[in-house]
């Protein structure tokens, strides 16, 4: 069988019995962190790929892509279109997809696409300074001594009657682990996406490329996380330990769409489209709150804070780490948390935010701003529903106000960036203060 969904929508139509049956096993058995390769390097925890609703509906989670199970397949498509996805992408990381999926099946050409433009972004901006050359040792046998004396290996060979020295000398080297995960990627990449002339690729990574492979051959073998793990990595080349890693995910996932065989072994390559709208929003938030320094508290560990602290050893519980924080000078002017939901009402949230939601947001606010401070707010971000135009109610009644008198707003953002900026500024100038309106508008 093979089923087609939309990610975050229920499936249309509704499974058969033994589809059902099948998704059931599927939602038990595979974890999503076993087939989600990761935009931005870092991830929050994982979410079902498909589950069953209180109502005996089923639904397709928050990913995007292909996967084989039990010889039977599913492909999650992005419920607002490959297009929308091209913008949050390229608003995020500037990566621009083309319109070339040459050979591909039109159901999995967004994933391969996707893959295709993320991975050679991140090799681009790794080899900033140039390919990742890194020291190794090299022994050499004559004699003369070139480097330091192997004094072991050399009295061996003078006892065998060589006449010469082995010697050891540092030199460096294009031949290791990361070299070859990222020529074994791109040979996978490149197979699938069957694009003439290489167009998907940016002209620097056509440059580099042939260089790697000098050294790597044309399908070198794809190295361990293990390997990848033990290599020391310079502060110029240590851009390329999340393209490796990255690079090695794509190879092992040899196919990258769910081809179904009688082995029954699970396979497929998942993203998780919420990550994406999570960096998509934190871009438009950056620009649009200048003056405001915007810092991301996922991605940076020192504006994690916990919500409770034991008065007897001081250790924390309950980890609170935001999406976004807004800060001016040392003062923090609000916190933003983006959500890949709706904002409309629905059976299980009839006033549109979750219940989840709004409790974590009011414990951000508790923990991050001080409890005299009203002129701080907090915001949700939602992707707009071209679906439903209408404006949702929270956010049509917003602002709301916290028992503190700090403030809580809903805005779903446009999928253009440009329209996003704008939306955002206006919300943020309407959530300041007048001192910090002035300062903005200068």
């Amino acid at each position: 069988m093979r089923l087609v969904a939309r990610d975050c929508s229920p499936l249309a139509p509704q499974p058969t019995a033994a589809e059902a049956a099948w998704l059931r096993r599927l939602a038990t058995n595979v974890r999503a962190t076993d087939l989600v390769v990761p935009i931005s390097g870092e991830r929050d925890e994982d979410e079902p790929i498909v589950y069953c609703a209180w109502d005996g509906t089923w639904w397709a989670g928050r990913y995007v892509g292909s996967l084989s199970f039990e010889g039977h397949s599913l492909t999650i498509e992005p419920r607002f279109g490959l297009a929308t996805l091209r913008n949050w992408l390229f608003e995020a990381t500037s990566v621009v997809l083309t319109d070339a999926p040459g050979k591909l099946r039109e159901d999995e050409s967004f994933i391969a696409q996707l893959l295709a433009s993320v991975w050679a972004h991140g090799f681009v901006e790794a080899a900033r300074h140039g390919l990742p050359a890194l020291r190794r040792d090299v022994a050499t046998k004559g004699p003369t001594i070139r480097g330091r004396l192997d004094v072991a290996a050399s009295l061996r060979m003078i006892a065998a009657g060589g006449g010469q020295v082995v010697s050891v000398r540092s030199e460096r080297s294009l031949d290791h682990a990361a070299s070859d995960a990222i020529v074994a990627a791109y040979e996978v990449l490149r197979r699938w996406l069957g694009v003439p002339d290489e167009q998907w690729m940016p002209a620097r990574a056509k440059e580099l490329i042939p260089n790697l492979m000098s050294v790597t051959g044309a399908c070198p073998r794809v190295p361990t996380k293990a390997e990848l793990d033990k290599i020391r990595y310079t502060p110029i080349t240590a851009g390329f330990a999340p393209i490796a890693e990255l690079s090695r995910q794509i190879a092992n996932r040899r196919g990258l769409a769910a081809d179904v065989d009688a082995s029954g072994e699970t396979k497929g390559v998942l993203l998780d489209v919420a990550e994406l709208w999570e960096m998509y929003v934190l871009s438009v938030l950056r620009k649009a709150a200048a003056p405001l320094t915007v810092t991301h508290g996922t991605r940076e560990k020192a504006a994690t804070k916990k919500m409770l602290h034991s008065d007897v050893t001081g250790q924390g519980l309950g980890t609170l780490i935001p999406d976004a924080i807004l800060h001016d000078g040392g003062m923090i002017r609000g916190v933003a948390d983006a959500k890949y939901k709706s904002l409309h009402p629905s059976a299980t949230a009839p006033n549109g935010p979750q219940r989840d939601d709004l409790y974590q947001m009011a414990a951000y606010l508790g923990r991050f701003i001080p409890p005299d401070d009203k002129n701080s707010w907090g915001v949700l971000v939602y992707p707009y529903d071209p679906a439903r135009p209408s404006t949702p109610q929270a956010e049509q009644f917003g602002p709301w106000s916290l028992d503190g008198g700090r403030k809580i707003v809903f805005t779903a953002l446009p999928h253009v960036a440009s329209d996003a900026v704008i939306k955002l500024r206006d919300l943020i100038v309407r959530m300041t203060p007048e001192r910090y309106v002035w300062r903005a508008q200068a």
